[in-house]
């Protein structure tokens, strides 16, 4: 049979045109920007801690899909909230305590880098309180740079009504910070172990579609790999991108879980591979703690080292030689 593979390139940073390397929610979005907190003020006027925390307890391997309004509803219930404040420790109980996300410490100094330099280098996330603002916490995700710079430190702000990648120089560095342990969905949890390979009907059965006036399809092959000691388990689904990197459309999706350090096989069907050759598209794989025809991107993960060439490349071997 023909193979044609998408070859991927291995990049050290996923494109610009994604949400980032981890899960990031606006406390302004319409959906709970209306809802109260403990107090009786809104998520989208105080709710930047609230957002923060639904962040890291979405990004969690062993949980399911958290939003800030889920989690505002499950802290009003359980004891969260102290007026319009946060009950720091309270909200790693909702995936069980002593397990999944935990606060582990906490500091009340200004640009303290080599706290957090060294918390983000054991693994944790760390909320910060930024400089120049009244009372505003970020979620630092992660260092790209030398331990005492600010604009090392990438960062999640919930305060922005879409995402924008900024790094604590943004605010002029922080005053106070409490860090968290997990088991994070972040750029270093899934590893892809194979090119996107397209394996499209041959020749000789193109009068069968063409009969019944249907595109030719193909199958779709991938490994990938959890680098987590924890079980992933969620949708991956297989998205059809624009030269620009925008989602066009959710094209198959398996259901599946990934043992901890493990790998796992997809197959998926693309109905019409004919569409890959339409102005530069591509194939990407995307985990999802649920299904959607669009799911954000968010709320969900890229996997590195996909980002695909904007053309397919016919491998002159597998034309001659392959057979199914």
């Amino acid at each position: 049979m023909k193979k044609i593979y998408i070859s991927v390139l291995l990049l050290l940073s996923i494109s610009l045109s994604s949400a980032g390397v981890f899960s990031w929610f606006s406390q302004n979005d319409s959906r709970w920007k209306k809802d109260r907190l403990g107090g009786g003020s809104s998520i989208g006027s105080s709710g930047c801690v609230l957002s923060c925390l639904s962040m890291l307890l979405n990004a969690e391997a062993t949980n399911s899909h958290v939003t800030p309004d889920k989690l505002n509803s499950w802290l009003k219930s359980n004891g969260g909230y102290a007026g319009n404040s946060m009950r720091w420790q309270i909200p790693g109980k909702m995936d069980g305590e002593g397990y999944g996300m935990e606060l582990v410490s906490q500091i009340a100094k200004r640009n303290d880098w080599d706290y957090l330099s060294s918390e983000l280098a054991k693994g944790n996330k760390v909320i910060v309180k930024v400089a120049g603002r009244a009372s505003h916490w970020v979620l630092v995700v992660s260092q790209k740079g030398p331990a005492n710079k600010a604009s090392s430190y990438l960062v999640n702000d919930p305060g922005a009504d879409d995402y924008e990648e900024r790094t604590l120089a943004y605010y002029g560095g922080f005053r106070a910070a409490r860090s968290y342990s997990g088991n994070w969905l972040d750029e270093d949890a899934l590893k892809m172990d194979s090119d996107i390979y397209v394996e499209p009907v041959t020749e000789d059965e193109y009068f069968l579609y063409d009969l019944n006036n249907v595109a030719h399809p193909a199958d779709v092959y991938v490994t990938l790999s959890n680098k987590l000691n924890v079980e992933i388990s969620g949708y991956f689904l297989l998205g059809m991108f624009e030269e620009n990197g925008n989602l066009m459309n959710i094209i198959d999706h398996e259901p599946a879980k990934v043992a901890a350090n493990g790998s796992i096989d997809l197959i998926y069907q693309l109905p019409n591979f004919n569409e890959l050759s339409t102005g530069n598209r591509s194939l990407k794989v995307i985990y999802s703690k649920y299904f959607s025809s669009m799911p954000s991107l968010n709320d969900t993960v890229l996997p590195q080292n996909q980002r695909t060439q904007n053309h397919t490349r016919t491998d002159t071997e597998n034309l001659s030689n392959s057979t199914d």
